[in-house]
C-alpha cells in the first residue's frame, strides 16, 4: 500500500497488486473543502460511512475474508457511489476539470482500482496511516541524526529512539519504562 507517486511503483519483474491509501484520496477533496464546501461535504460523508464500515469490521473481528466480504457489501457502492457522482459532475460540466474540486475527482477516477483495493483484495487495508506514522518517526530520526557529535552518539540515539517507539506502540508508559530500566538494569 502507498500513495499514489509514481516512485512507489517500481517495475520489479513480477506483478505487484498495488492498494492505494483512502487517506490521500480523501485528503485530496478535503484540501477544496473550503472553495466547493456542498460538493466535497457530500464525498467527505460518503468517505466518512465507509471509515465507519472499515471501524465495524475491527469491532466484529472479521477475519481477512471475512472482512472482504464486508467491505465489498458494504463500502464497495460508496466507492461506486462516488466515482458515479464525480464523473457525472465533470460530463455535465458541473465541475471544471481544472478546478481544485476537479482535480480531486480527476485523482480518484484515475485510481479508483488502487483505492478500491480494500474491497478486492484479501487482507486488503483502508489506509496506510498507521505505517506512515511509523515512517514519521524514522524521517524526523534522521534530520535530527546530524546534530549527534559522533557515530556512537547518533547509534545510542537510534537504540532510544526505537526503545521509545516499541514502549508507545505496545501501549507502556515511556517514562515508567525507562525508570524501570534504570532501576533494574539487569
Amino acid at each position: 500500500m502507498s500513495d499514489a507517486l509514481p516512485s512507489n511503483r517500481p517495475s520489479l519483474g513480477y506483478e505487484v497488486k498495488h492498494s492505494l491509501c483512502n487517506s490521500h484520496g480523501r485528503r485530496q477533496f478535503a484540501e477544496v473543502l473550503a472553495q466547493f464546501p456542498e460538493e466535497v461535504e457530500q464525498v467527505l460523508t460518503w468517505y466518512g460511512t465507509i471509515w465507519q464500515q472499515d471501524e465495524e469490521a475491527t469491532r466484529l473481528n472479521l477475519d481477512a475474508k471475512q472482512r472482504l466480504a464486508w467491505h465489498k457489501k458494504h463500502s464497495l457502492p460508496t466507492m461506486e457511489t462516488i466515482r458515479s457522482w464525480g464523473e457525472t459532475e465533470l460530463t455535465l460540466g458541473n465541475v471544471e476539470e481544472n478546478s481544485g474540486l476537479g482535480k480531486a475527482i480527476s485523482y480518484f477516477n484515475k485510481h479508483y482500482d488502487g483505492l478500491t483495493a480494500f474491497c478486492h483484495l484479501e487482507g486488503g487495508q483502508l489506509d496506510n496511516n498507521k505505517a506512515e506514522q511509523a515512517l514519521k518517526l524514522v524521517a524526523r530520526n534522521r534530520k535530527n541524526a546530524m546534530f549527534h557529535k559522533t557515530q556512537a552518539g547518533a547509534s545510542i540515539g537510534d537504540v532510544v529512539m526505537g526503545m521509545i517507539a516499541t514502549a508507545a506502540e505496545t501501549g507502556v508508559n515511556v517514562l515508567d519504562y525507562f525508570n524501570t530500566v534504570q532501576r533494574y538494569p539487569q
